[in-house]
C-alpha cells in the first residue's frame, strides 16, 4: 500500500484506485459512481449529474456490467466490515443490492434520503436517493432506534458534483456501533471523513482523483468552510 496522502488524528486519505488498496474497517459508507445519467446502457456515456454540470466524475459512464464488476472488486477488499451503506438510485438498486449480497453482506433494509427539494427528472422530478444497508452478523434486539427515511438538505455540491451533506452521513454514523471504524472507498471530497471526525471516529477514505484528495484534506484541516 502506498503512503497516505493525508493522515491525522485517526483520519487517513489514500490517493489511488480502491481496487488496489486494502483497508481494515468495521463499516463501509460510500457513494460509488453508479452511472445515474444514462437511462439505457447505450446512454451511459451521457454520464451523471456531474457530467451535465461540466465536471466529469471518473468511472461514472460505466455500463451496468462494468459498474457491477467495479463494486465486486472493491467490496472484495473490504470483507472485514460488518456493515455497509451504499448510495444508489432506483435504476441501479437491484444491481447494487445484488453486489452487496454477493460480497457477503445480507441486505437488511432500503434507506431513503429525502432531500426536501426536487432535483431533475421527467415527468416526475427526483427528490430522494436510496441507500442499500447490509450487515454480515445478525442485528441485536434494541438496535432499531430510528426510521429508514433520513432527511437532510442537499449540500449544494460545492466541493464535488455528487457531494453528500455532512448532516446526512452523520445520521448513518450515529447508527453504527460505538467506536466502529469507517471506510469510504469512493471518498470524493471527503464528506464521510468529515462526519467521522466530528464524531471522533477513525476513518479512511480512498479517492482516485487527486484534486478531491486535496479538497478533502483542506476540509479536514478546516481550511475551507464546511457545509
Amino acid at each position: 500500500m502506498s503512503a497516505p496522502y493525508y493522515s491525522h488524528a485517526g483520519i487517513t486519505i489514500y490517493h489511488g484506485d480502491a481496487r488496489d488498496i486494502d483497508v481494515l474497517a468495521d463499516v463501509v459508507i460510500t457513494d460509488p459512481p453508479y452511472s445515474s445519467g444514462g437511462f439505457q446502457e447505450a446512454g451511459r456515456s451521457g454520464g451523471s449529474v456531474g457530467t451535465r454540470q461540466g465536471a466529469v466524475v471518473t468511472l461514472d459512464n460505466l455500463s451496468t456490467r462494468g459498474y457491477c464488476r467495479l463494486l465486486r472488486e472493491v467490496f472484495g477488499r473490504l470483507r472485514s466490515a460488518d456493515e455497509v451503506y451504499v448510495f444508489t438510485d432506483w435504476r441501479m438498486w437491484t444491481s447494487t443490492s445484488d453486489e452487496v449480497e454477493g460480497a457477503g453482506w445480507r441486505v437488511r433494509n432500503m434507506l431513503v434520503w429525502d432531500k426536501g427539494v426536487m432535483g431533475m427528472g421527467m415527468p416526475w422530478r427526483n427528490q430522494h436517493e436510496l441507500i442499500v444497508f447490509g450487515k454480515r452478523t445478525p442485528a441485536k434486539i434494541g438496535d432499531g432506534k430510528r426510521g429508514n427515511v433520513l432527511r437532510a438538505r442537499r449540500s449544494g455540491n460545492n466541493y464535488h458534483p455528487t457531494e453528500k451533506p455532512v448532516a446526512l452521513i452523520s445520521q448513518l454514523i450515529t447508527n453504527t456501533p460505538p467506536g466502529a471504524s469507517i471506510v469510504d472507498p469512493f471518498m470524493g471530497s471527503g464528506t464521510t471523513l468529515v462526519a467521522a471526525k466530528d464524531q471522533g471516529r477513525p476513518a479512511t477514505g480512498i479517492e482516485i482523483e487527486e484534486r478531491f484528495c486535496e479538497t478533502a484534506a483542506l476540509r479536514l484541516r478546516q481550511e475551507v468552510l464546511d457545509i
